[in-house]
C-alpha cells in the first residue's frame, strides 16, 4: 500500500484536531453556562502543575517532530527517540499533556472532564492509522506495536 504525501505528513491528526476543537468548544460552552465549576478555590497549585504539564508536552511534541523527520525522509518505522516509548508521541503530547495543562490552569471540572474524554476518541481515530501502518510495515510494525504503549509508554513490555 503506497502512503499518501498528507497522510504521511499528517496521519489522523487533521480530523483529531477538528473533533477535538469541537469538543473544546462545547466544554467551554458548557462550562460558560454552568458558571465554571472551578476545581480548586485557590488556583495557583493547579495553574503550577498546568504549566510544568504544558511544557513537557510541548517537549514531548517537538521531540518527536525532529525525530520524525527521518522517517517522512526515508520511507522508514521510525522507532527511535519518542517513538521508541510510544507509538503515537505527538498526539500523546497533547491529549495527555497539553490538553490537560489546559484544564488544570483554567481551574474547571469541564475543561478537565473534555480532557478525559478526548482519549477513548483519539484511540478510535488511531486504529486507521496503524492499520495502514501494518500495511506498509507489515510484521515489523506488529512488533513494535506489541512493545509500545499508543499514548503512554508502555514500560512493563520493555
Amino acid at each position: 500500500m503506497a502512503i499518501s504525501r498528507m497522510n504521511k505528513l499528517f496521519g489522523i491528526g487533521p480530523m483529531g484536531m477538528a473533533i477535538s476543537l469541537v469538543m473544546l468548544a462545547i466544554a467551554f460552552w458548557v462550562d460558560r453556562v454552568l458558571g465554571h465549576s472551578a476545581i480548586l478555590t485557590n488556583p495557583i497549585p493547579l495553574k503550577v502543575v498546568g504549566v510544568v504539564l504544558a511544557i513537557i508536552g510541548l517537549g514531548l511534541y517537538f521531540w518527536s517532530f525532529w525525530t520524525l523527520r527521518n522517517w517522512w525522509t526515508k520511507d522508514e518505522l521510525c522507532t527511535l527517540g519518542p517513538f521508541k516509548w510510544f507509538r503515537h508521541p505527538m498526539y500523546a503530547a497533547w491529549i495527555t499533556f497539553i490538553i490537560p495543562a489546559v484544564a488544570l490552569y483554567l481551574n474547571s471540572w469541564i475543561a478537565l472532564l473534555f480532557a478525559v474524554l478526548i482519549h477513548p476518541i483519539w484511540h478510535q481515530l488511531v486504529t486507521q492509522e496503524e492499520k495502514m501502518m501494518f500495511e506498509i510495515f507489515q510484521e515489523k510494525y506488529r512488533s513494535y506495536a506489541t512493545r509500545t504503549g499508543r499514548f503512554f509508554p508502555r514500560t512493563w513490555n520493555r
